[in-house]
């Protein structure tokens, strides 16, 4: 922090605050992705259930499939045997080798048949094949009478007849088991078609779930997401808003604490040109001030980058816009139909705040940027910030300055005071400045009030005083000293210069009597030098004395004390020099 006239600058405010971590679009967003995976999870899950039914009807199906072996190996051995048979049916040579063949395929078929038996017993595979059984026993007794025909005996018409009838249960037999394989085989098919449709079926409404849900999910994230960034939105916009107006509050804090600090109005002009610098850096910022007549603007502070180039021409309050109105007014171009007059031809925007004392426009605040870009709105607020407290100080100021100046003057005739008188001299003397003192009193100032009356008198004092103000030079100091009296202390004069003056005060208070509006009056002087006495007393009370031999001279005299009067005169008399009718004897009585 750097500190500039009392006025504490610090670093450069800051703008909006870093994001926390944690934000409420954030949240939500969070949670409809755990909400998606958990949907999608379980789809997935579904996927798996579905995989494991289908497995579940696959083993279902194994009991089909485990009969499709027995059966097979039923039907061979039955074709086994009928090819061993079939020989001897046909009428061919006997062989009795045969018979462990055919003994051997007739184990062989009834292992298998009590295998496919023991599988159609179980539940569920009772309707497969109902009359297998009888066709069974049909054929295993056809082929057990056939047993002797295959020993050797010779073919007869009844061993014939027990062929045939032999075929006929094999047909019939094989027919069956054919049939129930086919049976088989169909619900083996079936099945199978309605597992992979229920399975089909169960993928296809697991993936409409995952789109439609997905989709839904994904919407409805979208709007609640839409939704809390807008919200986080506003609340960042808050707060950043927020924090704009604490760090312009802060500002207007540190200013006005400098302003108070400020005794006269050039520290304010520089506490104001400072904080224009840190409100608006890179641009043009100049105060226009009107004059104790208030009729001119001049002006008091330059600001910005570019201090240097052409600042508002402007001449009066009454001619500037802004300060007529009372109002900020922005122009955003210098060749705007409702521009500024005083802004054409400049080539740039301007921003114009007016300064107000006592409800009246005083000032302006006018600030510039570049052509169709206007000063923000944050630097019109904190450009206005900075004319309020500039008023208000101001104001104070003058209020502060105007309340000494009642309390350090005469109020009916608005010269300074007798103590006001003694501390401006206090100050001459302490520069080592020589002065001279011209004691004055308004010749028969009595007879004037009982004769016009105290008003009169009043006018008298006014006009007498008037006169002095507009005789004497800046530096002198012209003061009532009380009643009628005034002193007038001339620094840096000789009294001969003094008498000049004195001399030029009587004849314009003359010439100030001849129009008739006022009583006729004189004034007579007494003069002395700061070379004559040491302090301001002794100087005044020799001015006094040489007063007192004006007025028993005649009056309406100029009487300059003695050069070798001592500071604290006696009631002797002392010989005089008087500028306008030559010297004279003083009385001792002082008649005025």
């Amino acid at each position: 922090m750097k500190q500039s006239d009392g006025f504490a600058v610090d670093p450069p405010r800051v703008g909006r605050k870093p994001r926390a971590w944690y934000s409420p679009h954030r949240a939500i967003i969070t949670l409809a992705a755990l909400l998606t995976v958990v949907a999608v999870t379980s789809g997935l899950l579904g996927v798996v259930n579905s995989s494991n039914a289908e497995k579940q009807i696959v083993l279902l199906n194994d009991r089909y499939l485990v009969l499709q072996p027995p059966v097979r190996e039923v039907r061979a051995a039955v074709a086994a045997f009928q090819v061993i048979a079939a020989p001897v049916i046909a009428g061919s040579t006997a062989d009795t080798g045969l018979i462990d063949s055919a003994v051997a395929d007739s184990d062989a078929f009834d292992k298998d048949y009590l295998t496919l038996h023991h599988l159609l017993t179980l539940p569920g595979n009772g309707t497969l094949a109902p009359h297998l059984s009888g066709q069974v026993a049909s054929y295993v007794a056809a082929r057990s009478k056939l047993g002797a025909y295959l020993a050797g005996e010779k073919v007869s018409a009844a061993t014939a007849h027990l062929g045939a009838v032999e075929q006929a249960a094999d047909g019939k037999l094989d027919a069956g088991l054919a049939s129930l394989q086919a049976t088989i085989t169909n619900r083996l098919m079936h099945a199978a078609d309605q597992a992979q449709a229920a399975s089909d079926a169960a993928r296809r409404g697991l993936l409409w779930c995952l789109v439609v849900g997905g989709t839904f999910a994904i919407a409805v994230t979208a709007l609640i997401a839409r939704k809390a960034i807008h919200v986080e939105r506003e609340v960042a916009d808050r707060d950043a808003a927020q924090l704009v107006l604490t760090d312009r509050n802060e500002f207007e804090s540190r200013l006005q604490r400098a302003l108070e600090m400020s005794k006269h109005e050039e520290p304010v002009f520089e506490l104001v040109a400072e904080a224009l610098s840190e409100a608006a850096p890179q641009l043009r910022a100049e105060l226009l001030l009107a004059d104790s007549s208030r009729a001119h603007f001049r002006q008091v502070l330059v600001s910005g980058a570019v201090a240097d180039s052409m600042g508002c021409g402007v001449v009066s309050p009454n001619d500037c816009p802004a300060a007529a109105r009372g109002q900020t007014m922005t122009f955003a171009s210098s060749t705007s139909m409702d521009a500024c007059p005083h802004l054409r031809g400049r080539g740039c925007s301007a921003l114009c705040v007016p300064v107000s004392i006592s409800g009246n426009s005083v000032g302006v605040f006018h600030v510039t940027d570049t052509e169709g870009i206007p000063p923000s709105e944050s630097i019109r607020q904190d450009v206005e910030v900075i004319a309020r407290r500039a008023s208000e100080r101001l104001a104070m100021l003058r209020a502060f300055e105007l309340s000494n100046t009642q309390a350090n003057t005469d109020s009916l005739t608005g010269l300074l005071t007798r103590r006001s008188l003694e501390s401006s001299v206090r100050e001459v003397q302490e520069s080592g400045t020589s002065y001279a003192v011209a004691y004055g009193d308004l010749d028969h100032f009595k007879q004037l009030n009982d004769v016009y009356g105290h008003d009169a008198g009043d006018r008298a004092l006014r006009t007498f005083s008037q006169v002095l103000r507009d005789s004497l030079r800046p530096a002198d100091i012209p003061s009532r000293y009380g009643g009628e009296e005034f002193v007038i202390v001339l620094p840096g004069c000789g009294v001969p210069e003094a008498v000049q003056v004195l001399e030029r005060v009587m004849g314009r208070t003359a010439e100030r009597l001849s129009d008739g509006n006022h009583p006729n009056f004189t004034v007579s002087f007494g003069v002395a030098s700061s070379d004559q006495a040491p302090e301001f007393h002794g100087v005044v009370t020799l001015a006094d004395e040489a007063l007192l031999q004006a007025k028993s001279g005649g009056r309406n005299k100029i009487v300059v004390a003695n050069a070798l009067g001592s500071a604290h005169p006696s009631n002797s008399e002392r010989p005089v020099s008087v500028a306008s009718n030559g010297p004279t004897t003083p009385s001792l009585v002082k008649t005025r």
